[in-house]
């Protein structure tokens, strides 16, 4: 299958998750994530804000939160095709932002360099830690030059055995779905 073929497969598979099958398999992947001793040890992350029947991370944020770390999510700049980085301290301080997924109403910029681990969205993964997004390289630009943990988060149906990567793609150190952890070594 090419590229464009994985994503639209992935997007149906997702699209065609009830409600209730979005909350349990969220459930089952935030407890192994709060397992994982790299997040455990973390005193900042930084995780995308689930839309589109994405593994549900307002949860993990709220978790975290009562944890005492600090929670930075990515602010998607549509014209720069970059994320940039701010700190929330709560989930009634967003808007909807680009593609309809949400931000922070207040932006309090934080520094790529303080983030301990990143959990990151995608279509598909493999399990030598490989990742499809969307297709606009956003996160990869952010990953490109950042030496945290790099966690993808995602159903146990978005793990293929093998996807096609290009040059510039940058692989997950764990990818954390309701049935596994996978650790690349």
């Amino acid at each position: 299958m090419i590229k464009d073929e994985i994503r639209e497969d992935m997007r149906a598979k997702r699209r065609a998750l009830s409600k209730d099958e979005v909350k349990i398999k969220s459930d089952e992947i935030r407890q192994r994530l709060l397992g994982v001793e790299r997040v455990k040890q973390a005193k900042t992350i930084c995780t995308f804000i689930s839309a589109f029947k994405e593994p549900d991370t307002v949860e993990i944020i709220k978790e975290l939160w009562e944890q005492d770390k600090k929670i930075v999510v990515p602010i998607t700049d549509i014209e720069s095709g970059t994320l940039s980085l701010s700190y929330i301290n709560s989930m009634d301080d967003m808007k909807k932002g680009a593609y309809g997924i949400l931000e922070p109403k207040t932006v309090r910029k934080a520094d790529e360099n303080n983030i301990d681990v990143i959990l990151v969205p995608g279509l598909a993964f493999d399990r030598n830690g490989g990742r499809m997004g969307f297709g606009k390289g956003y996160y990869d630009r952010l990953l490109e030059s950042s030496k945290a943990v790099k966690i993808g988060l995602c159903y146990d149906f978005q793990i293929l055995e093998k996807i096609p990567t290009e040059i510039h793609d940058v692989p997950m150190n764990f990818v954390i779905t309701e049935k596994e952890i996978l650790e690349i070594r």
